[in-house]
């Protein structure tokens, strides 16, 4: 198994070099790609808000364009499945595997990051064949890479997520190579400020979803509450500087990861369908967080909606997300979560823009439309980048595994 691995990524490596020597002077003019990222968005939630108006621009987005599901794969692990995407090759072939690497022994080490990924991603190929890159966020992307004509900040709290929570959060730390060029730095810390714990969003939160009260029955909440608290600095952190860098320069290639959605529904799935779970959920509860699954969703809603006033008409829009959501642990009152994923529940796929025809949200049944493996050679195709040995050869891996 070692062997096709160094032959891949020696290939890979060897075909990068070539494409770039031979492409240096090429320049992109086609329509701009903004390819969101949204952990764990799921049909049964958002359909219904935007019928009844509460989700207006993903309503709009797939009117324009097309509305239907992602096939994911097993395990639902965030970092894998967002960097299968970024790379167009399953886990065993891009080398992230788990939240975290595994020692011998079986206990995790410290959190997986970009000096791990076996393979490129599609920023440092778009880079390398001269296209500009805006990258915000993204899964695994710490330490920012060198991207040619590429800005990344990082998900920066890569090294905290494995301990603190699973998605990212706000903080700085000192933690270096945050960002490419590593002076962009300078201009995030206003954004880093207003995220911090005890910063501007804070009232911002409490404004959206209200504050709740800790002890008794609200103490479990309570705790749920506070991590979903974190879950939303980071991702609005990130959307406040995917919005300012895009109003800066649309670059040829736009990504921005948030995992707002997947947070909500893990924690609050039993407030709203508590019908679903066989113990009791105190009336009060589901009276005052039975509404914010729906909520997180119409807070996307927004931010989407101010990510495509930033981009030109024309753009490729592109709303993805790596798996569904559903009620789970449904009779275990004390289990953390009561909304899950493990068993591969197809994703959101909304795609709209140049070259997609409008046809709309498709009928249930009919809305299979890609799998997390084609979402890096999509792009490639939308960018006019030439890797098609790439791809290929991570399809004959991926068959011979």
């Amino acid at each position: 198994m070692h062997k096709p691995r160094k032959l891949f990524k020696s290939a890979v490596l060897g075909l990068l070099i070539c494409l770039s020597c031979a492409d240096r002077q090429s320049s992109y003019h086609g329509p701009k790609v903004l390819v969101i990222g949204m952990d764990g968005l799921e049909w049964s939630v958002l359909e219904p808000l935007m019928d009844s108006g509460r989700a207006p621009n993903f309503k709009a987005l797939v009117e324009r364009g097309i509305g239907g599901e992602i096939k994911t794969m097993v395990p639902t692990f965030s970092p894998v499945l967002w960097t299968t995407m970024a790379t167009g090759v399953g886990p065993r072939q891009h080398g992230i595997l788990h939240f975290a690497e595994l020692r011998e022994d079986g206990s995790f080490g410290l959190p997986y990051t970009s000096n791990t990924r076996k393979v490129p991603a599609i920023w440092n190929i778009a880079g390398e064949q001269q296209r500009s890159v805006l990258s915000t966020g993204w899964w695994v992307s710490w330490p920012a890479e060198e991207v040619n004509n590429g800005r990344v900040i990082a998900s920066y709290a890569a090294q905290a997520q494995g301990a603190i929570l699973w998605k990212s959060g706000v903080w700085d730390e000192g933690l270096p190579d945050l960002t490419w060029p590593r002076g962009l730095i300078d201009e995030l810390y206003p954004a880093f400020e207003a995220g911090s714990p005890e910063g501007a969003l804070r009232g911002e939160f409490n404004q959206l979803f209200g504050v709740i009260k800790r002890g008794g029955e609200w103490e479990f909440p309570w705790g749920r509450d506070r991590l979903f608290r974190v879950g939303y600095h980071g991702d609005r952190t990130h959307h406040r500087i995917m919005c300012e860098q895009l109003s800066k320069e649309v670059a040829d290639l736009n990504l921005v990861y948030y995992g707002l959605a997947d947070v909500a529904g893990h924690f609050f799935w039993r407030y709203r369908e508590p019908g679903a779970f066989s113990y009791h959920i105190p009336k009060d509860q589901v009276e005052i967080l039975g509404d914010r699954i729906d909520r997180t969703y119409e807070v996307l809603d927004s931010w989407l909606g101010e990510l495509l006033q930033t981009v030109p008409a024309d753009t490729m829009v592109m709303v993805v997300s790596d798996h569904g959501m559903h009620a789970a642990n449904t009779g275990d009152s004390r289990a953390i979560q009561s909304g899950a994923h493990e068993d591969a529940p197809n994703g959101v796929f909304i795609a709209a823009g140049d070259g997609v025809k409008s046809r709309g949200l498709l009928p249930p049944g009919r809305r299979q439309l890609t799998h997390v493996l084609e979402i890096a050679p999509t792009l490639k195709g939308r960018t006019q980048l030439y890797f098609d040995l790439f791809t290929h050869m991570g399809r004959e891996l991926l068959e011979r595994e």
